[in-house]
């Protein structure tokens, strides 16, 4: 009986032992578009995406228990595949009304942040309406209000990057200048000619950037529902504070 009993015990640990248990840190794995040249929410270095925008996505996910891998793409070619279906979502996108029905948005914003307007200095304080009649360089391909692309008294000259709209005010190709405020300040910060002889004259808006999720990808809106959960999460952990807080000792 014992040797049976022996037995019995071996063969049930054998078949115990070829069954590979749940592993506790399993989780959904998912690949996101980013935007590539957008520092200092979300940007490239030494080939891996870096950024505020990528810590906060990461994390409110993996509240959720999802780990998120990215292709750092040009912004154009990010919105181009999720609108597609070609990818699952892209970030970071400025909600307006000419985009809010062609993505799956969730409610509360990854941040917010400030479009901003620079002229060379000395110069007066404006608004948008002193625009009007003026050279404004813009970024091509990225998101600005109705009430500057619509405006056609605001004449929009159209740059690859937001440092090319700052070497186009210098050299006086045009009046104006559209960038959000904190990646101007970066490069202010990092460069001696931008800090001494541009300046900011005005706010366009406070804008909220998202996630777009695609409506054509068949996990868009479950994954917007799921990151909405994730990033409520963080919000009330304390996490996102954490996160925002780090961001911005980054920037001194």
């Amino acid at each position: 009986m014992h040797k049976i009993s022996a037995l019995i015990l071996s063969l049930s640990l054998l078949t115990l032992s070829s069954v590979s248990p749940p592993s506790a840190n399993a989780a959904e794995t998912i690949t996101l578009n980013a935007e590539d040249d957008w520092a200092p929410y979300s940007y490239v270095v030494a080939g891996k995406i870096q950024g505020f925008a990528p810590k906060v996505i990461s994390a409110a996910f993996a509240s959720q228990g999802i780990k998120v891998n990215y292709n750092a793409v040009p912004f154009t070619r990010c919105l181009r595949e999720t609108l597609s279906g070609a990818a699952l979502g892209c970030f970071d996108i400025e909600i307006n009304s000419e985009n809010e029905q062609q993505y799956h948005f969730h409610n509360t914003p990854l941040f917010v942040e400030g479009l901003s307007i620079f002229a060379k200095s000395p110069h007066r304080k404006i608004t948008v309406a002193d625009l009007e009649g003026h050279t404004v360089a813009i970024t091509n391909g990225y998101t600005y209000p109705p009430l500057i692309m619509n405006n056609r008294k605001i004449i929009k000259d159209g740059s690859p990057g937001d440092e090319v709209q700052f070497k186009k005010l210098l050299a006086g190709r045009v009046q104006y200048a559209l960038v959000n405020s904190t990646p101007a300040k970066l490069m202010q910060k990092n460069n001696q000619r931008y800090r001494t002889q541009i300046i900011e004259v005005g706010l366009v808006n406070q804008a909220r950037f998202y996630i777009g999720f695609s409506k054509k990808h068949p996990d868009g809106l479950r994954l917007r529902q799921v990151f909405e959960q994730g990033l409520n999460t963080i919000k009330a952990n304390g996490q996102y504070a954490q996160l925002e807080q780090q961001f911005k000792a980054s920037l001194q």
